[in-house]
């Protein structure tokens, strides 16, 4: 039998007030997500899966921090581990019965949405109109990619990366 984690040290380490603060911004942005998608009547965030989720990425950051001896981690880290670990846990859970429902990939899409909203775009809900079909091309490959292969944050911490340099390179 495996044994049970216990985090309490790593709540100690990072604060039970850093920890509250995650937990609330990921909670928002899943309830923004809900209501701007159309899901908040069939969807809910359940606050039990999040809380492992959170320590999850924590441990994450932790050992990344001691492994590299650094005290802070790059933004593009912390989205991308972040958005790993919302794939592999999925806080948002589907309320009764789901099968009227067609889209079963609600945390792909919830990771895409955190994904260009909160780092690459930065809360810019415009994107210029002679550019909104390359966007478009970008999100249905984030998606796909969320949904049939291996999402670890090193992964998606390049795309992030990949993403950004695009636009430097198009400027």
């Amino acid at each position: 039998m495996a044994e049970k984690s216990d985090y309490s040290d790593l709540i100690n380490k990072f604060g039970i007030k850093e920890f509250k603060t995650r937990f609330e911004e990921i909670r928002k942005s899943a309830e923004e997500f809900l209501e701007k998608s159309g899901f908040e009547r069939t969807v809910y965030c359940n606050e039990r899966i999040l809380s492992q989720l959170l320590l999850d990425y924590y441990s994450d950051i932790d050992r990344l921090k001691d492994f590299h001896n650094i005290e802070r981690t790059r933004t593009e880290k912390i989205f991308a581990y972040k958005i790993s670990w919302i794939i592999r846990r999925k806080p948002l859970q589907y309320k009764g019965n789901f099968l009227d429902e067609i889209d079963v990939f609600v945390n792909e899409r919830f990771a895409a949405y955190l994904l260009l909203n909160e780092c690459l775009c930065c809360g810019k809900e415009t994107v210029p109109p002679n550019h909104q079909k390359e966007l478009n091309e970008y999100i249905d490959l984030l998606l796909y990619y969320f949904k049939y292969r291996d999402c670890n944050p090193q992964a998606i911490e390049l795309a992030i990366l990949s993403f950004k340099m695009g636009i430097l390179v198009s400027e």
